[in-house]
C-alpha cells in the first residue's frame, strides 16, 4: 500500500504526519505500507521547518538522518497512490473528488489539521500531537 500526505506547503503538517506514520508501521513491523508527503502549494527543495523536527522530537518520535525537502503535489499523483490523506478539506478540494482521497478527519474525525507554520513552538507540537493521535487511527482502519 502507498500513502501520500498532502498539506499546503510540505514543510509542517505532512511531513510530521510522514514520520509519525512511518515510525508507527515499523514499530509495529508493517514493511508493506511505503509513506511520503507533497504539498498543493510548494516551492520545490524548501526545507522542512526546523520547528516541524523540534515538535516530533519533542513527541518521542525518530527522525533519521535525512532532511526532508518540499515535494509538489502532481495530478499524476492520485494514480500513484493507494490513499492520499489530505491535512485540510481546502487541500482536498484542490486535488479533486477522487475515491482514494480522504480528508484526515474523514478517517480519523479529527477535524482538519491547521497550519502551525510562522506559530510558536507550542503549537507545532500541539499539531504534532493531534497527528500522533490520528495516524493511530488511520493505521487501524489500514
Amino acid at each position: 500500500m502507498k500513502i501520500l500526505f498532502v498539506c499546503g506547503g510540505n514543510t509542517c503538517r505532512s511531513p510530521m504526519a510522514e514520520v509519525i506514520f512511518r515510525n508507527l508501521c515499523k514499530r509495529r513491523g508493517r514493511k508493506d505500507i511505503f509513506v511520503s508527503s507533497a504539498g498543493a502549494a510548494v516551492e520545490a527543495g524548501l526545507p522542512v521547518i526546523d520547528d516541524t523536527y523540534v515538535a516530533l522530537k519533542s513527541c518521542g518520535e525518530t527522525i533519521g538522518r535525512r532532511k526532508k525537502s518540499a515535494v509538489q503535489f502532481k495530478p499524476s499523483m492520485i494514480y500513484e497512490y493507494d490513499l492520499i490523506i489530505t491535512m485540510t478539506k481546502f487541500v482536498k478540494r484542490f486535488i479533486g473528488d477522487f475515491e482514494n482521497v480522504k480528508t484526515l478527519d474523514e478517517v480519523a474525525g479529527c477535524g482538519d489539521i491547521l497550519d502551525p507554520f510562522g506559530y510558536p513552538i507550542d503549537v507545532y507540537i500541539e499539531v504534532c500531537k493531534k497527528l500522533q493521535k490520528s495516524m493511530e487511527v488511520l493505521y487501524n482502519k489500514t
